[in-house]
């Protein structure tokens, strides 16, 4: 009898354990509950209109020529020294921004604002030549030179998926 409640009370804590692991794991927190986006300034718009139309479309427009927006960059001796996470998809952004060399590591809105800072000074599309769009995300990103590993890929807002590289 006791070896059966010591089995269920091992059982138990083994559960618990589990279920706490896979909600550490979950917690990546990445996402981006106030994202920046085209209808901002219409929701500022229309806040007296005596409650006609009230509702902002909720699209995946995006305020940015593009939807996701990935950079690594790697420093000698600093593997992804720089590293830059941004995902636009219907429901829900994810933002993310570490630079190790200037100590900045932001998840979710933090990384959201510092990020639309950047993005919004950003004028080039799909048709950009690859080394203008390269030149203005390592000079916003401050890249150093020596950088001996830099990928950047891009989905832009009609889906194509471009990869650049140096």
């Amino acid at each position: 009898m006791e070896w059966m409640d010591l089995r269920k009370n091992i059982s138990i804590i083994g559960l618990l354990l589990t279920i706490s692991f896979l909600l550490i794991a979950c917690g990546d927190n990445d996402e981006v509950q106030n994202p920046v986006n085209n209808n901002q300034q219409g929701t500022e718009n229309n806040t007296n209109n005596n409650g006609e139309n009230d509702n902002v479309n909720e699209t995946a427009e995006s305020a940015y020529s593009f939807n996701s927006f990935n950079l690594e960059a790697d420093i000698e001796n600093t593997e992804d020294a720089i590293e830059v996470d941004y995902n636009k998809e219907m429901n829900e952004t994810e933002a993310s921004y570490e630079d190790r060399l200037q100590g900045i590591q932001l998840a979710g809105d933090e990384a959201m604002q510092e990020l639309d800072s950047i993005f919004s000074g950003f004028d080039f599309d799909k048709d950009t030549a690859n080394e203008d769009v390269l030149s203005s995300v390592l000079s916003a990103f401050n890249v150093p030179d020596d950088a001996i590993n830099v990928e950047l890929e891009i989905e832009f807002t009609d889906g194509t998926e471009k990869t650049y590289t140096q």
